[in-house]
This record gives C-alpha cells, structure tokens and sequence, in this order.
C-alpha cells in the first residue's frame, strides 16, 4: 500500500482496536445480566414484569452486538494487515478473530440447544476472557509511542 494511506490505515486500526473492547466489554456486561436473571434456575421469582421486559431487549442486545462483535474483529484484521504494524499485532488480531469466532460458535450451539446446554455458554464466556485478552495485549503491541497516531507531533 502507499505510503500516504498508513496513517489511515493507523488510526482505522487505533479505532477499530478500541471499539472492539468497547462493544466486548458490553457484551460481557448484558451477557452476564441475562445468564444471571433468565436463564440460570434460582434467578429472583418477585421481578417485575417490566425488569423481566428490559432484560429481554438486552438479549436482543447481546445478539446484535455479537453480529457488531464478529464485524468490528473482521474489520482488525484488516487494517492489522494494511497497516505495517507489527508481527505480534497481526498474531493477536488472528487470535482475536478466531477467539471471537469461538464465542460466536458458542452462543450458536447455546440458543440451538434451548438454552440448556451449560459448555457453550461457557464457551461463549471463556471466549471473552480470551478475546478481550487478545485485543488489549494487541494494543500494548500498538502503542510503540506514548501518543495516540492522531495526536499532534510536538506533544
């Protein structure tokens, strides 16, 4: 690639990076909510209907953001193989893809099995650890410098 397009591909991979740990950070955080209040036994019997209605739409939530996830982890490779960066932040970016892969195979063989499977729902959460893992050691790799790509030269 050009020479003029690295700075592109620099900051599409600092943003893509981050937002992956963004939208997987809230994945695990809806993820959680919904094991512990609709699918595990022993969830609170007294919730009321209403809280029973929202962590329905955060299921709902957790499906597209998994879609996003997969996207986002696509998108890493990429520009982690535009970009000239490093051998370690194209090994963790395969990492990542094939670990959020994983969790994505998880949650498949979760919602196919009615929810009573427990190894693909801890499939999907052993995923995370890895995936979020491997994203933010990719972003160590990344940061050769102590500025962000964007930031101004002389700070």
């Amino acid at each position: 690639m050009s020479e003029k397009m690295q700075p592109i591909f620099s900051k599409a991979l600092w943003i893509s990076t981050l937002a992956m740990l963004v939208v997987l950070t809230l994945q695990a955080f809806s993820g959680n909510w919904i094991t512990f209040f609709l699918i595990l036994p022993g969830a609170p019997s007294n919730l009321s209907q209403t809280f029973i209605g929202a962590i329905s739409q955060l299921a709902v939530y957790h499906v597209w953001a998994g879609f996003i996830t997969g996207l986002i982890s696509i998108a890493v490779l990429i520009f982690a193989f535009l970009h000239r960066s490093s051998i370690y932040v194209r090994i963790f970016a395969v990492l990542g893809l094939t670990i959020t892969a994983s969790a994505g195979m998880g949650g498949f063989l979760f919602v196919k099995s009615g929810f009573q499977d427990r190894w693909p729902l801890g499939q999907m959460a052993d995923s995370f650890v890895g995936a979020y893992a491997a994203y933010f050691l990719q972003l160590f790799f990344m940061n050769k410098t102590t500025r962000f790509p964007w930031a101004p030269q002389g700070s």
